[in-house]
């Protein structure tokens, strides 16, 4: 081959080396989704949930044959929500106005009452009633009232009652689905090693509360507990994780970026994410809000324990969640240990506040005998700071507590009552109780 030659091979390949990066140049795309993945590396902490094991009931009631039977027993309660689920909800009414009082209705004998601790937006409830197809919106409830007598030959009556804005809806189901609940759990109530007797008490101008009737013996706990390290909490929270700068505090630590800060605090084992960018002058609807809710804390895993939704305020975009033991009751705490709660800008999170730690294994336990839910009532009423007219519940519970530098959770049996929408230890007297999380 010629020199000449040899020059014009070259030379084509140049061209064509040109033409090709031009090609290519003009045609390139970037990699957006890869680049996002990057951006959010989608951390999880642990398992995400279902709606259906972060919305239960608290309670179940029976009012049977003149009596109160109630249960908080998590396994008893599935058992009676996968039967009551499995029932086909028709005929949706509104039937506020022909029902007088809504107190006398729930304890009237004869009905079975299924409790929420918050009103339910029935939108993202109806699913697990078999109504996929019916539009729900605006129809919210926090009570289930099955009517067990007076049932008609082909069907029977269930009510969807919110307690707050005093609605009632009532549908109707096949008979045979009433009476086989009467027989198989309704009329079992008390043989059932899960139910206890419940006291109907009188507060006052014929309010009334109904009360567990006997003492009760439970235990506390102390758990081992495992850190979660802030680094996780800023991998799952921040957009960009790499950017975000961390300092050394007082109480603990900081993250934050340009727009974002998480505060970790080692004192509380509490932390608080915060996007003040974000505007809070905008409402959704509490069904819209409930499920992004949920979907936030499933993004990172969040629900490292067992929690339960316990109230939504949607003029201020709130959302609350608590945490519950593995009987059924109530976890309380003055610094917030014990709650997730949110609340919602108008394009995002605006506040973010947990914990930092999950409970890893029980150490010990100790027996706690505690006076009758009657007696605790009673020592209420006569306490002169307390006006029986604003006591709005009464339930176990428990109180948890950490000792700075002790590896120990410490969980203690008490009872606590809600009064003007804040929840109080009974032992703590007016002050230093807990307040319910939405003001």
């Amino acid at each position: 081959m010629t020199y000449e030659n040899i020059k014009s091979v070259i030379l084509t390949i140049l061209v064509l080396l040109s033409v090709f990066l031009t090609w290519s140049i003009w045609t390139y795309q970037p990699n957006y989704e890869s680049l996002e993945n990057k951006i959010t590396p989608g951390v999880q902490i642990s398992a995400p949930k279902e709606i259906r094991q972060i919305i239960k009931p608290d309670r179940i009631l029976y009012h049977v044959n003149d009596e109160h039977y109630g249960t908080v027993y998590p396994g008893e309660i599935d058992r009676i929500l996968k039967e009551v689920s499995s029932w086909n909800y028709r005929q949706f009414e509104l039937v506020s106005s022909q029902i007088g009082d809504l107190s006398e209705f729930l304890n009237e004998n004869g009905h079975a009452q299924i409790s929420f601790p918050s009103s339910v937006p029935m939108e993202i409830y109806k699913n697990f009633v078999g109504l996929q197809e019916e539009d729900m919106t605006g129809i919210h409830f926090d009570q289930i009232v099955i009517e067990l007598k007076n049932v008609m030959k082909e069907s029977g009556y269930v009510y969807f009652i919110d307690m707050e804005d005093e609605t009632v809806y009532r549908s109707r189901v096949t008979a045979s689905f009433i009476t086989n609940f009467d027989e198989d759990f309704h009329q079992k109530a008390d043989t059932n090693r899960y139910f206890v007797k419940y006291s109907l008490e009188t507060l006052g101008n014929n309010k009334k509360l109904l009360v567990p009737s006997e003492g009760m013996t439970m235990y506390a706990h102390n758990y081992l507990i495992d850190f979660i390290q802030g680094t996780e909490f800023r991998d799952a929270l921040f957009r960009s994780p790499s950017f975000v700068q961390r300092n050394a505090t007082g109480y603990g630590e900081e993250y934050k970026d340009s727009t974002t800060l998480l505060s970790v605090n080692f004192e509380t084992n509490t932390l608080l994410y915060v996007n003040p960018t974000q505007e809070k002058d905008i409402t959704v609807g509490a069904g819209n809000l409930l499920q992004k809710s949920i979907d936030f804390v499933n993004g990172h895993g969040g629900w490292t324990d067992n929690y339960y939704f316990v109230e939504i305020d949607r003029l201020q975009q709130t959302v609350l969640f608590r945490m519950y033991d593995s009987s059924g009751y109530p976890i309380f705490n003055n610094n917030g240990m014990s709650e997730i709660l949110q609340i919602w800008g108008q394009t995002g999170i605006y506040q973010y506040s947990r914990n930092n730690f999950l409970l890893s294994r029980r150490a010990e336990s100790t027996e706690v005998e505690l006076m009758s839910g009657v007696d605790t009532l009673e020592r209420l009423k006569e306490r002169e700071e307390i006006d029986p007219e604003f006591i709005q519940d009464l339930v176990l519970g428990y109180e948890m507590t950490r000792s700075p530098g002790d590896p120990l959770i410490h969980l203690e049996p008490t009872w606590y009552y809600k009064y003007q929408d804040q929840w109080l230890n009974v032992n703590a007297g007016s002050e230093g109780g807990q307040e319910y999380g939405l003001e």
